[in-house]
């Protein structure tokens, strides 16, 4: 828009000093203009293709935490170990929320979920599910998958920090990503109180 400006002012200048014809003018202007609404249309056009980028990456990451909260809330229900039971409903109950909340922003962002989980987290957590595996087997599997918490948040966190220009969305990954972290920690912790007794 101050490219615009600047331009047409340094046009209406030189017409005014007689340095243009009216008709080189009018030609001119319209070159601006429609420089302009190229500009602007290119802008949209990359607006709206990062607006779909999120929706994808939104709808997939839905789609993981549904499936994870399914997971977790059959663990819970496979394990005798009710202080794990415990801990495992609670973040159950986070992922599934998550899913709502992502679910919610893909529909208000103009878009229908259709994600579903990718098939190595099914096969994944139909493994966590395989009512032959132990609780020191499941834990152990989370803990090889994420061994580094930091390296597992690293993706939503760059996701987070591209979104400058939608604050909402923003905000509420970064609250989910401190449940992530929150969860991840205490799975760790279990696997390492478990362990110990093997």
């Amino acid at each position: 828009m101050d490219n615009v400006r600047e331009e047409t002012k340094r046009l209406l200048s030189l017409y005014r000093k007689g340095l243009i014809s009216d008709d080189d003018l009018v030609d001119q202007l319209e070159d601006v203009h429609r420089a302009d609404t190229v500009s602007g249309e290119s802008v949209a056009a990359d607006r709206h293709s990062d607006e779909k980028m999120i929706v994808a990456v939104l709808d997939g990451y839905r789609a993981a935490e549904e499936s994870g909260a399914a997971t977790l809330r059959r663990w819970a229900e496979l394990s005798s170990d009710a202080a794990l039971a415990g801990g495992l409903r609670t973040i159950a109950a986070r992922e599934a929320l998550h899913a709502q909340l992502l679910e919610q922003r893909v529909r208000e962002l103009g878009s229908e979920p259709t994600a579903s989980a990718p098939s190595w987290i099914r096969d994944y957590n139909a493994a966590l599910t395989d009512p032959r595996a132990s609780d020191t087997d499941r834990l152990q599997a989370i803990v090889s998958q994420f061994p580094d918490i930091e390296a597992a948040l690293a993706p939503l966190e760059k996701t987070i920090e591209s979104l400058e220009e939608d604050p909402l969305t923003r905000e509420m990954l970064r609250t989910i990503g401190q449940d992530e972290r929150s969860s991840l920690e205490w799975l760790h912790s279990a696997y390492a109180t478990r362990s110990l007794r093997v």
